[in-house]
């Protein structure tokens, strides 16, 4: 197996980059601390404040439409793994959705349609679609179960980047009290690939999260996820741990701030590399996002420097990558 440097230079390039986005938090955690004296594509989500109001004793329905324009550019990203590799695209989507409740029941459909523009002409344009359905219960006002099922065709995923893909899962939200709610979900997902040998496969995924509330759109979270991919394709066989540490503070009315902290370890046991072993991926990005949320709009920001040390040294490398997206919710 190729030898890895235990403290390679570029990863400690990472840590001095963390440092602004560590510093931050920990201030903040500091300031909160005393009452005299809190998600490989577009990480761009927002922690909305949850609705308090139930539905009444009949079904109401609620539609809604989105409608998000995203600009990307990257640059030494590791190759056919990302929606950009060393270039620059526009992405568009819609997602229409709709809602429908009654007492304990919500029942939610949402689509998702985009359209990635590269411009490098060598680059395919593509089309990508997910279609979720989703069934919640609210065992009581701290504790809801959600069953869902999601069909998603032609999406990039980290063993190959044309997949289309069922998955079926569920997962528990727990509120402790106002300010701790822990999640833990399930899924399977089967997979088919767009390759020459029209390879499948298919594996379990398991999530946990931790969040603790400061106060409106003031929050800490701790995320972990473990999933597996089992193919008669050696090359689609795939294990992945990832870790996430973040927290986001409001700045003033509709403006926020998030720092995240990931690792992120992918081992691809079909793939034998020169000197013996398997590719073997660690990953490790610090990450910034300003939000930006008046009224239906939402702008927002985000930069990321990523650190890849792999075994196999086509993937041994490192960039940037930065993303703006502008959406509204009609």
């Amino acid at each position: 197996m190729t030898s890895r440097n235990p403290v390679p230079r570029r990863l400690l390039q990472a840590f001095a980059l963390a440092i602004p986005v560590m510093c931050f938090a920990t201030a903040a955690f500091a300031e909160t601390a005393a009452p005299d004296q809190d998600s490989q594509g577009s990480t761009i989500d927002v922690e909305s404040e949850e609705a308090a109001a139930k539905a009444g004793s009949g079904w109401s329905l609620d539609p809604g439409l989105r409608f998000t324009a995203r600009g990307i550019t990257a640059r030494s990203t590791a190759p056919a793994e990302d929606e950009v590799v060393d270039g620059n695209a526009l992405a568009v989507v819609i997602t229409p959705s709709l809602v429908l409740a009654k007492d304990d029941v919500t029942v939610t459909l949402r689509n998702a349609t985009t359209r990635l523009e590269f411009e490098d002409e060598a680059r395919t344009d593509r089309w990508q679609n997910a279609a979720r359905l989703a069934v919640a219960y609210d065992l009581s006002n701290a504790t809801r179960l959600t069953a869902f099922g999601e069909r998603s065709d032609n999406i990039l995923a980290a063993e190959f980047t044309s997949t289309d893909e069922w998955e079926f899962g569920g997962e528990i939200i727990h509120s402790v009290d106002a300010a701790n709610r822990v999640t833990l979900g399930a899924s399977w997902r089967e997979r088919s690939y767009d390759d020459a040998a029209g390879s499948s496969g298919d594996g379990i995924r398991v999530d946990g999260e931790y969040r603790y509330r400061f106060g409106p759109n003031h929050y800490a979270f701790l995320r972990g996820r473990y999933d597996e991919i089992n193919s008669a394709e050696a090359r689609r066989n795939l294990t992945r741990w990832l870790a996430e540490a973040s927290y986001q503070r409001p700045i003033v009315s509709d403006l926020r701030l998030r720092g995240e902290l990931s690792y992120q370890r992918l081992d691809f046991g079909g793939r034998p590399v020169a000197g013996g072993g398997s590719r073997e991926d660690d990953l490790f990005w610090p990450e910034l996002t300003l939000i930006w949320s008046p009224g239906p709009w939402r702008i927002a920001g985000e930069a990321r420097y990523i650190v890849r040390n792999s075994t196999d040294p086509a993937f041994d490398r490192s960039g940037y990558r930065f993303e703006v997206e502008i959406s509204h919710a009609f």
